[in-house]
């Protein structure tokens, strides 16, 4: 227990060793500050720390992440809900405080046993989060909501970007009531304010406006400078006269932000004017689009004063504009321009998964998005939407499909999207355009539409109206919902030509050390995409592994029925493709195989292909524990004088040999704390006779698949296919291995395609993932073609019959086979192609690599 293993606690230089399996309930992160101090405490890789809450079964003890181990947190390794082994934890006093102050738990070590991709273990099951005490406080719960433990912050931020409002210190009611009864008109009008922009007076008269668009939240925290809450909240707010830009800072946001929406009326008072920012950087109003007045509200100096109007005192002799939405149906939304307003409406179809890509303005942050489908009856196609954070985390929580079979319809409603671009097919027509969230965009789904302004507007009343006297035709349309996988839009040209004139000088090539590079530095669910140019080198299709069906058939044109066992064995290691006999087709020059090359199918143990063996993975430094050789789960110390036992050039090196390098010898951990910092290698590659570099695919293709939506399947959906949760439930989070029980969406199996860059030093698995089905979320634009490998790799599917002219007797008015498309890929060898690829990290060592499209070459690049 921890009690009996810290009463003896000292500092850092003699630790002690928790021997019981130790769960993580919580995992925090918040800034630091120059109060958090340096040495151990100098964050490599970025300045933020992390909080955590670890619990034996008995109690709850907060400790801190030794920034060194911060990279664990960043790629999901290290989260809640995770079991870890042999907690090493030491002990530091604040020096700045007589006595002996506060003290402050380290965590410096520890084992993963298993995280929620590896199930949960017993440990973890019987954990009741709930009915724990804290350690040291000796209470069920603490005083108000919890703060930073290294750092002089009264907030925590989200674990995976910095838009959303985090915690219990988020106020979700005002300090004050709404005014039932106004008394007095003593109040200034907007446009006279213009006036005091250089006086900076401080007594002004209050102001009565309307909010009119709310911005998302903005994070200015820095490490080198106090600040207890460095947020700024931003509204556009008017009268009658003109408008201002509202401006909420620090303590305001957390007590105010929450609970402002668009629509409201507010008196202000205590506010200072100003010219708005990009006026005071010489920008014009009209170019910037903004307007030049900024009303500053800030807690002190002066302490501002907000006061909601309620709805029913609003006079009418104040001429307050009222909230206007300008919605857009789907037919009318193919008639405008890129870069055009509106808000829709509409019945969710699909919905991504989470996923996070870099922020261009601050590198170091991510912005978190997800894209959606959404049908309103104009048009056959969806609204097609991409959603990013919109600093309203509990409501997008709630974003899932409809379920007509399980009568659960979900109705969204976004504001404020504008028309990111348009789609050009071949043809040169305007296809598909597609719809992005600003920043001052709102998002409502079923359970927020209560009260709301747009409730009123007349597109929305037809929408209500399709959505009762749908017909069965419609309704079965509306039944195939989608959830997760892989999805980018909009979709690539399907010709070599058009991609050279639309994309390539867009998207520069990436040689494949810079790949093998990416895929190393990868945090959880970051996505990039890139291009880069080479030979395929084999081909092999597989079928996806179902629970509810006893075999899964693999398909292959050469080898026979021991070397597809070989293959399909779970246990056994990746391998390169020159050490390896799996049913591939070889297309690279060479001798012909001894047997006569020929499709075949062969069977698999059910559920063989998805099982995944949870790897323990070492945080820290080893310890001295003598207990290490009765330890059922091995070290990564301990597994590598295995491997190095068993290695042998040209044999496929075992996966946790790529996690060897997370790991140092304890003086090299403290004579150079930044190491920890650098890429981490999470991929391990086969040494081959020519020192070819092989990496292997690792990536969970359960994770890949988008799966039919029913409400049973909910909570276990939004959990896998949602981000990773700071906060651990009691309730399992993430048992992959239960997605088996979901239908796939769309595509019944999935090609390996193996890829050979220019310089034949390094090669790599991709995931091709057709486009079959026409009620694939996917297939958004119908083509004709060959059916060759070439053709569908080209065009992202086969050419189904549904995308055919009627009364043709080609051989393409069915799809083809795969064992028809893999005999197409003979004769590949000298062929040199271009392949956009979409890698996404999934969390810890487990990253994918799609191929999204792949184009012969007819000329050199």
């Amino acid at each position: 227990m921890f009690p009996a293993a810290i009463a003896d606690f000292r500092p850092f230089r003699s630790s002690q060793v928790c021997q019981e399996p130790v769960v993580v309930l919580s995992v925090e992160r918040y800034p630091r500050d120059p109060g958090s101090g340096g040495g151990l405490w100098e964050a490599p890789g970025g300045g933020d720390l992390y909080d955590l809450s670890l619990s034996e079964g008995h109690c709850r003890l907060r400790a801190v992440l030794q920034p060194s181990l911060n990279w664990m947190v960043r790629r999901n390794l290290l989260s809640s809900g995770c079991e870890l082994s042999e907690v090493r934890l030491g002990l530091q006093y604040d020096e700045r405080r007589l006595g002996v102050g506060v003290q402050v738990f380290v965590l410096l070590e520890a084992q993963v046993v298993s995280t929620g991709g590896c199930g949960a273990t017993p440990a973890v099951r019987r954990l009741k989060p709930q009915k724990l005490y804290v350690f040291n406080e000796g209470t069920e719960l603490p005083f108000g909501p919890e703060l930073p433990i290294k750092a002089k912050r009264r907030y925590y931020l989200p674990l995976w970007d910095t838009v959303d409002y985090n915690g219990e210190a988020w106020h979700r009611h005002p300090p004050g009531q709404p005014i039932q009864q106004f008394e007095g008109s003593c109040s200034i009008d907007v446009r006279l304010l213009e006036g005091y922009t250089q006086q900076k007076k401080k007594d002004l008269p209050p102001v009565i406006v309307r909010i009119l668009r709310k911005f998302r939240l903005y994070h200015f925290g820095r490490p080198d400078k106090y600040s207890e809450c460095p947020f700024q909240a931003k509204f556009l707010v008017a009268d009658k006269s003109g408008s201002a830009t509202l401006v909420l800072w620090n303590s305001l946001c957390m007590d105010w932000y929450r609970h402002l929406e668009p629509g409201m009326v507010v008196r202000l008072h205590n506010y200072v004017v100003k010219k708005s920012y990009t006026t005071r950087m010489g920008h014009h109003p009209e170019v910037s689009n903004e307007p030049a007045l900024e009303l500053n509200l800030n807690p002190r100096n002066p302490a501002a004063e907000i006061t909601v109007i309620n709805a029913k005192n609003v006079r009418e002799e104040w001429h307050l504009p009222e909230l206007q939405y300008c919605f857009a149906t789907r037919k009318e939304v193919s008639g405008l321009c890129a870069g055009d307003l509106c808000s829709i409406v509409g019945f969710v179809t699909f919905v991504g998964r989470q996923e996070r890509i870099r922020n261009k303005e601050r590198p170091d942050e991510f912005l978190v998005y997800r894209w959606l489908h959404l049908l309103d009856g104009t048009a056959s196609e969806p609204f097609v939407l991409k959603l990013f954070s919109t600093s309203q985390p509990e409501i997008q929580s709630q974003i899932s499909p409809c379920s007509l079979a399980d009568n659960t319809v979900t109705l969204l409603v976004c504001t404020n999207v504008r028309l990111e671009c348009k789609m050009i097919d071949p043809s040169g027509q305007t296809a598909f355009p597609y719809l992005q969230s600003t920043e001052y965009s709102q998002v409502y789904v079923n359970g927020h539409h209560h009260g709301k302004l747009y409730v009123k507007n007349p597109k929305v009343k037809e929408f209500i109206n399709w959505i009762q006297s749908a017909k069965d035709q419609e309704r079965d349309t509306l039944s195939h919902t989608q959830i997760g996988g892989c999805y980018t839009y909009p979709p690539l040209p399907p010709s070599e030509r058009d991609y050279r004139r639309e994309i390539l000088g867009m998207s520069p090539l990436t040689t494949m050390s810079e790949l093998k590079q990416y895929l190393n530095q990868l945090e959880y669910r970051e996505y990039r995409q890139v291009t880069v140019q080479g030979r395929i080198k084999s081909v092999k299709y597989q079928l996806l592994g179902r629970m509810d069906e006893e075999f899964t058939e693999v398909y292959n044109a050469v080898g026979g029925t021991e070397e597809c066992e070989e293959l399909l064995d779970a246990d056994q290691p990746f391998r390169g493709t020159r050490g390896n006999k799996s049913p591939v087709i070889p297309v690279m020059s060479g001798p012909p195989p001894k047997k006569q090359a020929g499709l075949s199918k062969k069977r698999k143990r059910k559920g063989a292909f998805c099982e995944r063996k949870c790897t323990p993975v070492r945080l820290g430094k080893d310890t001295e524990s003598t207990g290490e050789e009765e330890n059922p789960t091995h070290h990564l110390r301990k597994h590598e004088k295995d491997m190095n036992r068993d290695a042998s050039p040209g044999k496929a090196l075992n996966f946790i040999k790529a996690c060897e390098e997370f790991c140092t010898d304890s003086d090299d951990m403290e004579e150079t704390p930044s190491a920890m910092s650098l890429a981490h290698p999470i991929f391990s590659w086969t040494a081959c006779p020519s020192q070819q570099e092989h990496i292997a695919h690792r990536g969970d293709i359960s994770q890949m698949v988008a799966r039919r939506f029913h409400f049973r399947d909910k909570s276990l959906l939004l959990k896998t296919f949602g981000l990773q949760p700071s906060n651990f439930s009691g309730i399992p989070a993430g048992q992959i291995e239960d997605l088996e029980h979901c239908e796939p969406a769309c595509c019944c199996g999935y090609y390996t395609v193996t890829i050979l860059g220019l310089n034949e030093e390094l090669s790599l698995d991709a995931i091709f993932l057709p486009i079959i089905s026409r009620l694939d979320h996917r297939a958004m634009y119908p083509a004709k073609h060959s059916n060759t490998l070439i053709s569908i790799l080209a065009h992202g599917g086969p050419a189904s019959s549904q995308t055919c002219h009627t009364g043709t007797d080609s051989a393409e008015s069915s799809t083809p086979s795969p064992g028809d498309i893999l005999r197409s890929a003979v004769g590949l060898e000298e062929m040199l192609f271009i392949f956009i690829l979409d890698i996404c990290n999934q969390g810890g060592t487990n990253v994918e690599v799609v191929l999204n499209r792949a184009y012969v070459q007819h000329r050199a690049l």
